[in-house]
């Protein structure tokens, strides 16, 4: 079986945790929740060697100056490389600070459709919190944390998440093995929240670039 790992601080090393290129909100309103909602198309999967690896990353600023998530799918590859299943892990540079895991199953449905909400939540002691919610799927079903994937918590210095930019999760998120078996990888919504108050929807859809990976 041929095995290969993508984790987000290789996708980094490719195109970079780069300076803002836009943001998604122009609320004055202290933004303390970010929600992405995502959706991805499989082409042809290869069960036989791991493909494709899928991984997204979701960072409090566009700049790259504070720890951010990287979540994968279809391999786990921390502590060590193991073939199927979901995994989020929190990085500091290169060194992973947290992470959870959930199910083992291989991708193998041809044209399998998967949705999922990324949730980026900051508390007044500058707690970041991260959720994967309302995944839905063929291969694990319905995923995140309702069904026990497990919430990631961890610190930044900033008070707010208006430095969030939906260009810089796009722009390093991807498919780092065999991303000819993706048909289509989009971040389709962003929704900012201040004090548990939806405050700005941000329905532009957006397109990752696959050309890399294959």
């Amino acid at each position: 079986m041929r095995r290969r790992t993508v984790p987000c601080a290789t996708l980094i090393l490719l195109i970079a945790l780069a300076g803002s290129i836009g943001r998604g909100q122009t609320s004055t309103s202290v933004i303390d929740q970010v929600e992405e909602d995502w959706s991805l198309v499989i082409g042809t999967p290869n069960p036989d060697e791991v493909g494709p690896q899928i991984t997204t990353c979701m960072s409090p600023v566009s700049d790259g100056s504070t720890p951010f998530v990287a979540f994968d799918m279809n391999y786990v590859d921390y502590p060590s490389f193991l073939s199927g299943g979901l995994q989020a892990k929190v990085y500091s540079g290169a060194t992973v600070l947290a992470y959870a895991s959930q199910g083992n199953d291989l991708l193998q449905t041809t044209g399998e459709a998967i949705t999922w909400t990324q949730r980026l939540s900051l508390s007044s002691s500058n707690t970041l919190t991260y959720q994967v919610v309302n995944g839905q799927s063929t291969t694990w079903g319905a995923f995140g944390q309702a069904q026990g994937f497990p919430a990631l918590t961890f610190t930044a210095q900033v008070s707010s998440l208006a430095n969030y930019s939906p260009m810089t999760s796009v722009g390093n998120s991807g498919v780092g093995w065999q991303s000819n078996r993706v048909t289509q990888m989009t971040l389709t919504q962003v929704r900012y929240y201040s004090g548990g108050q939806l405050v700005a929807t941000d329905t532009t859809s957006r397109s990752v670039n696959l050309s890399i990976g294959q």
